[in-house]
């Protein structure tokens, strides 16, 4: 993965980076996100920890498997695209507030099946959770999908013009 500063002069990146203050590092992302990434964002944007021992198990039970470049051996870096991390954010939200790790699989399970344009287009979607439901909110066309507490029910609702 290629990453520098967004802003700066790329003829003295030593300097530059000395001149940074400490703990504020600000990638692009050409090539994808390495696991050493997805961790720091997570903490950096939920305030958790996420370590590598949970990326495994997420990529081994298929549960979020980097779409990149998936595990190689070691010393090799998987790979995670933008999407890969939205969902990962999505399982780290729901846990902090409460939302088994099972419920989220059966959630990511139905939506693969019968929206699959959710997990085609995350980046369109907010997460919206109070710790019993869960709403997924598609900020370009305003619809809503709203799983129910402790049920298999699905709630489909679209705007109305």
């Amino acid at each position: 993965m290629k990453s520098g500063y967004i802003s700066g002069n790329p003829s003295k990146p030593e300097k530059e980076e000395q001149n940074k203050p400490k703990g504020i590092c600000i990638k692009k992302v050409e090539n994808g996100l390495k696991s050493i990434d997805i961790i720091h964002l997570i903490e950096a944007l939920e305030g958790i920890k996420l370590d590598f021992d949970h990326l495994y198990y997420y990529e081994h039970t298929d549960l979020v498997v980097p779409s990149l470049k998936k595990s190689q051996g070691r010393g090799v870096p998987k790979l995670y695209s933008t999407k890969d991390f939205i969902i990962i954010r999505w399982l780290v939200s729901l846990q902090k507030k409460g939302i088994h790790l099972n419920r989220f699989r059966d959630i990511i399970q139905f939506i693969k099946q019968k929206m699959p344009d959710v997990l085609e287009t995350p980046q369109n979607w907010n997460l919206i959770t109070d710790g019993k439901s869960i709403k997924f909110v598609n900020k370009v066309t305003s619809k809503t999908f709203e799983v129910s507490k402790d049920t298999s029910q699905y709630l489909f609702s679209f705007p109305k013009d």
